[in-house]
Formats: C-alpha cells, sequence, structure tokens
C-alpha cells in the first residue's frame, strides 16, 4: 500500500449545476481550487491560445510538492477525465476525493445557463442535456479513480446544496441523508 502523499479534491457533475458557485463549500477552507475553464477563459480574453497548457502547469506544480488541491472539472469532457486518469496512474499514493454535484431536474441547469449572462461557456441547451445525460455512467465507469465520494444534491427547493451521502473506500457501508433523490439511489 502507498503511503498518502496529498488530498486532491475533484469537484465535478454536470455544467451549470454549481460547481464554481458552491464547491468551495464541500472541501477544507484554503484549499487551492483549479479550474482548467477559467484558464482557457482567461486567456481567450487576453487573445492568448495556452490556457489549458498554463492550467497543466499550475496541476504538476501542485502536485509535485504533494500539496493537497480541488480541481474542477465535467467528467464528460475527455481531456478532463484523461487528467484524472494520469493523475491517479503517475501519482497514486494520493488520495482523491469526489465531490459529486447532481440533481434528479436536468432543468436546473438549462435554466442556470441561460440565466448566466455573459458566458463564455458553452451554454447550448442540448449539449447541456447530453452532457447531464452522460455525467451518471461516467462517474460510475469511474469510480475506482477516487478514494472517496461525497454526493451534492442540487434542487430548486434549496438554497444551499446538500450532502445526501458518503461513501469511503476500505470503510464498510454509506453513510446517508434521511431520503436519497432518485439519481442517488
Amino acid at each position: 500500500k502507498y503511503l498518502i502523499m496529498a488530498t486532491i479534491y475533484v469537484i465535478t457533475g454536470p455544467p451549470y449545476i454549481g460547481k464554481s458557485t458552491c464547491g468551495q463549500y464541500f472541501i477544507l477552507e484554503g484549499i487551492k481550487i483549479l479550474d482548467p475553464n477559467l484558464f482557457v477563459q482567461s486567456y481567450a480574453e487576453l487573445g492568448l491560445k495556452d490556457g489549458y497548457r498554463r492550467f497543466e502547469e499550475q496541476l504538476l506544480g501542485l502536485l509535485s510538492h504533494d500539496e493537497d488541491f480541488a480541481v474542477e472539472v465535467n467528467i464528460v469532457n475527455k481531456a478532463h477525465l484523461q487528467m484524472l486518469q494520469d493523475i491517479k496512474a503517475l501519482y497514486p499514493e494520493n488520495k482523491i476525493e469526489m465531490i459529486f454535484f447532481y440533481t434528479d431536474n436536468m432543468y436546473i441547469c438549462q435554466a442556470r445557463s441561460k440565466a448566466k449572462k455573459n458566458s463564455s461557456c458553452d451554454s447550448d441547451p442540448d449539449k447541456i442535456t447530453r452532457s447531464y445525460i452522460h455525467t451518471m455512467p461516467l462517474v460510475k465507469r469511474h469510480l475506482n479513480l477516487f478514494s472517496s465520494v461525497k454526493g451534492i444534491d442540487i434542487s430548486e427547493n434549496h438554497i444551499v446544496p446538500e450532502t445526501v451521502f458518503k461513501y469511503q473506500d476500505n470503510v464498510l457501508g454509506i453513510e446517508e441523508a434521511r431520503s436519497l433523490p432518485v439519481w442517488a439511489q
């Protein structure tokens, strides 16, 4: 068994689910959060095309210094999924914890995309629908990448998202909320 060197928090879920808005509330205070889409967007606004490369440099720097950090990803994005697979393969001693945002109501994501003005993120309703539909199967298929999963339910009725389950590798059982949403059952 490997000695755990650092903890990497992976904040994931479909687009417009609330990862950027609420992700920091589900990780330890003071943990740096890297968002590859934000790097790409910021560099593009400056007329530069190497935002993802700069993100990768930051990521490698944190990994090489055994620092705890968080990364916001869309697991449907092939580059993001490959990045997680590479981290697991190249740094097996690190603990990778998933904070998974999801909802039974896909239309919450679509409504939020419409509400965001001047967003450079893709807000095509068909792409959001496809991403929403493919997120759960991809998360299930790649659970082996993570040492723990915290399920966060997004609901129209709650201002603050709710943790509905916690699972940790090598611990018997799953800690659940009183009632699970359909997606978490």
